[in-house]
Order: structure tokens, then sequence, then C-alpha cells
């Protein structure tokens, strides 16, 4: 599944939420659902910076795809951490790098974050691309 087929299916899941809480709710469940963090790789170095909160985030590669692991010490942070990595997990370095943030835009969940939540997800996507490099 390319990078825009699976932005779609994710706003296509938030769309058949009945209200804006509900798309929160979701979001909020998706981060439950991350691949358990090593409390070891806790780390300064591996803290995104940008972020309100305290994120993590490290990197994994396999053969010729990246994988990364992350989280949150703020549950609606873990639900972006998670829609972000269903999105951007398992691809290669030049899909990562080449990933436009304003694909984003289509999933419809601006009008639920904060600025300041906005600007930590834009963070968390340079940190990711970074990382791929």
């Amino acid at each position: 599944m390319t990078i825009e087929e699976e932005i779609q299916d994710i706003k296509e899941m938030l769309d058949d939420m009945p209200d804006d809480f509900a798309k929160y709710s979701t979001i909020i469940e998706m981060g439950d659902e991350l691949e358990p963090y090593p409390e070891e790789f806790k780390l300064d170095e591996l803290k995104v910076p940008g972020c309100q909160s305290n994120l993590w985030l490290m990197v994994e590669r396999k053969g010729d795809t990246i994988h990364y692991r992350a989280v949150s010490d703020a549950v609606i942070v873990k639900g972006l951490v998670a829609l972000m990595l269903q999105i951007l997990n398992g691809r290669t370095q030049k899909e990562i790098q080449n990933f436009d943030i304003d694909l984003l835009k289509e999933l419809g969940i601006k009008g639920i974050l904060t600025p300041g939540r906005q600007n930590g997800v834009g963070s968390l996507i340079q940190r990711i691309q970074l990382l791929a490099a």
C-alpha cells in the first residue's frame, strides 16, 4: 500500500466518526496499540525536540525498509505517533524522505489539535525523516 493509500484509509476511518470527540478518542486508542518501547531507550538523545510532551523515537533498519518505535507520556501524542507510524513504518529511506507533510491535511485532524500539537507532529515527521537518512 502506498503512503497516499494509507492516508486515504485513515481518512475514511476518521470520516466515519460521528464527531471530533470520537476522532480524538480513536486517535488515543491507536496509541494504546503501539508496539512496546523499551525503557532502556528512553534516552535524551532519542527524544524528539519541539514536542510539548516527552516523546522518544528509535529507528531500526530491516533490509531496505525502516521501522520506528516510539512512546510518549501524553496519550494524544501516543495516538498521533501511532497514526504517523502507521503511515511511515516499513517504508524505504526514499519514501520517508520524500514524504510530503501536506498530505496529512487530508486527514482532517487539524481542527481537533492545538497549534502546539500540530507543531509537534511536524517535529516528529522531521525527526523521522532525519533518522531515515
